[in-house]
């Protein structure tokens, strides 16, 4: 449904074609902050290491060595990334599946790196998803980089999806919140994607509406119902909320039986049951768990602080956790980490501290 607004792009070309949404260190100097998902990086590398098991060059500790490869790649663009983990309080089920309430095993792995290199960190309260959206919309980061489109409902304003690693460099697709709302052909805006999401199904309801197909969904989303759901589930008291979304599913009954939509779906129509859609299952995209969520008064923002990679550390993280002999940790940093400690220096991003 979701089409980039701009494609193939590098993130060193992202970061140098403006300075809005960018923010400045202690020093005055400018650096794009981006948002990364913590838990889509543990789970990709997890998932290529299983497709790879029983290589017999795969290494010692594989998967932090992937993390360690991606990492050197994102230094080498002029931009701080805060990663964000998933917290105690996210959704028991997720895409079907119970979701463990335990950190990833490569978690504390994953952070041992981050200070390495001189990024930052911090755990959510419930999903990061939830928060790096939080953190787009009141600006505090120029975009969010995951593989899981929710973020745009969640209230994202920029996203971005690594679609290839060209050179070095990470290349991504770039999906524009305002764009996308305003798409001519069918304005994406958080009431529509909201729709699509019960429609088509998503992290929190894997089925949708069953029996309800792309095209049936794609020709709902052109008229009103998705405003008027977004009306209801906004403004409704729990005591009009059953009788006005009663109201909204006989709408959605008449425009299928009708032919609205070009054809009629007189057997779709019948089938809506009557808990269609999950008030719970909307409140989780409209009103996810945030680390603010329960904040009183105005939110404290994090203050990013980026600071140039400890190579000391990292070569001795070579050695000692990847088993990397001392001649394989210098070819490394000749050909891939000096030219990622160049750019932070270029950056002049402040010294790592002791």
């Amino acid at each position: 449904l979701v089409s980039p607004t701009t494609q193939g792009q590098t993130l060193t070309e992202l970061a140098v074609e403006g300075l809005e949404g960018h923010v400045q260190d202690p020093g005055g100097v400018s650096m794009m902050v981006i948002g990364v998902d913590a838990s889509a990086w543990l789970y990709s590398v997890c998932k290529l290491q299983a497709f790879q098991f029983g290589h017999a060059q795969s290494g010692e500790n594989p998967e932090l060595r992937t993390l360690t490869y991606k990492l050197v790649t994102l230094a080498k663009a002029p931009v701080h990334a805060h990663f964000v983990f998933d917290g105690e309080d996210r959704p028991s089920m997720k895409r079907g599946k119970h979701v463990r309430s335990t950190p990833h095993w490569l978690t504390r792995g994953l952070q041992e790196l981050l200070q390495i290199f001189g990024f930052t960190w911090s755990t959510a309260k419930g999903e990061a998803e939830a928060d790096l959206a939080f953190l787009s919309k009141v600006g505090k980061i120029h975009a969010v980089l995951t593989e899981d489109s929710d973020v745009l409902l969640f209230g994202a304003k920029k996203v971005l999806r690594v679609t290839d690693n060209d050179d070095g460099m990470f290349k991504v697709d770039i999906y524009h919140a305002q764009a996308l709302s305003k798409d001519p052909h069918v304005p994406l805006t958080t009431s529509r994607l909201l729709l699509w999401a019960m429609l088509r199904g998503g992290d929190y309801n894997m089925g949708g509406l069953t029996g309800c197909g792309r095209q049936v969904s794609q020709a709902l989303l052109k008229g009103d119902l998705s405003d008027l759901l977004m009306q209801v589930v906004t403004s409704a008291t729990p005591a009009q909320l059953p009788g006005m979304l009663e109201t909204w599913r006989n709408c959605l009954r008449t425009v299928l039986r009708d032919g609205t939509l070009g054809r009629k779906y007189p057997t779709l129509a019948a089938s809506i049951p009557a808990d269609f859609p999950s008030i719970d299952i909307i409140r989780l995209y409209l009103y996810p768990i945030t680390s603010w969520s329960e904040a009183g008064e105005p939110p404290v923002l994090p203050h990013f602080l980026p600071t140039q990679p400890n190579l000391e550390c990292l070569a001795k993280f070579c050695k000692t956790r990847l088993g990397w002999l001392p001649e394989k940790v210098h070819k490394y940093f000749r050909k891939s980490v000096w030219p990622a400690a160049f750019m932070r220096a270029l950056c002049q991003v402040s010294p790592f501290s002791s």
